[in-house]
């Protein structure tokens, strides 16, 4: 859209994605005192994946000191104890200090910008002609519901579907509930199976 070019795209889905996390308390900003310190000392990565995988013992074990990380991932009895702990151990990895740094600017008025720091994916939503199907989770602690509405609130109304799952009784959805919590595969992922064969001609 910024550059006038047709997209290609029949249609895109978001999950627990957001352009501007200003308006929410996304716990995305735990990571944002590790930025300062790997610009100043010039570290090329940040070791996210062995940290998550040094605290789990404490999160999964008495005393269950550090238990509330177990929510930032999957909300209660929704993903399998096992697969928690393999998302855990396995699934983080080092993260680029440049890329984090990028990430900061999520959490400034204007939003996400690129490494310039001068292009603002924000203000080029309006442009877009792409049906697009944003999904967030209940009890999103990374990327609340709030978040996602501010980026869903920039684009064109009769192209955008906004879809939380989760219910007031349960069950909820957290971050990483919407791709492997136990409810995924029968609530999830015929949403978004059923959107992309709307658009698909």
């Amino acid at each position: 859209g910024f550059e006038g070019r047709e997209p290609e795209l029949k249609a895109v889905v978001t999950l627990a994605s957001s352009l501007d996390y200003t308006s929410s308390n996304s716990t995305l900003k735990l990571l944002l005192p590790l930025a300062d310190p790997a610009q100043a000392l010039n570290v090329p990565v940040v070791p996210l994946g062995a940290m998550l995988a040094a605290a789990y013992p404490l999160s999964s074990r008495p005393p269950y000191i550090l238990a509330w990380l177990n929510n930032l991932i999957s909300a209660e009895d929704m993903m399998h104890p096992e697969l928690l702990k393999k998302l855990v151990l396995n699934n983080f990895c080092t993260i680029p200090a440049k890329l984090l740094l990028q990430l900061t600017s999520a959490f400034r008025e204007r939003g996400l910008c690129d490494r310039s720091g001068k292009f603002f994916f924000k203000d080029h939503l309006h442009k877009s002609n792409v049906p697009v199907l944003a999904i967030a989770g209940d009890q999103d602690l990374i990327c609340p519901p709030e978040a996602v509405e501010e980026t869903v609130k920039l684009l064109p109304q009769n192209l955008v579907t906004y879809k939380i799952f989760g219910e007031h009784q349960g069950p909820h959805y957290a971050h990483y509930d919407l791709v492997g919590g136990r409810l995924a595969v029968e609530q999830v992922y015929p949403c978004i199976i059923q959107f992309l064969s709307q658009h698909d001609d």
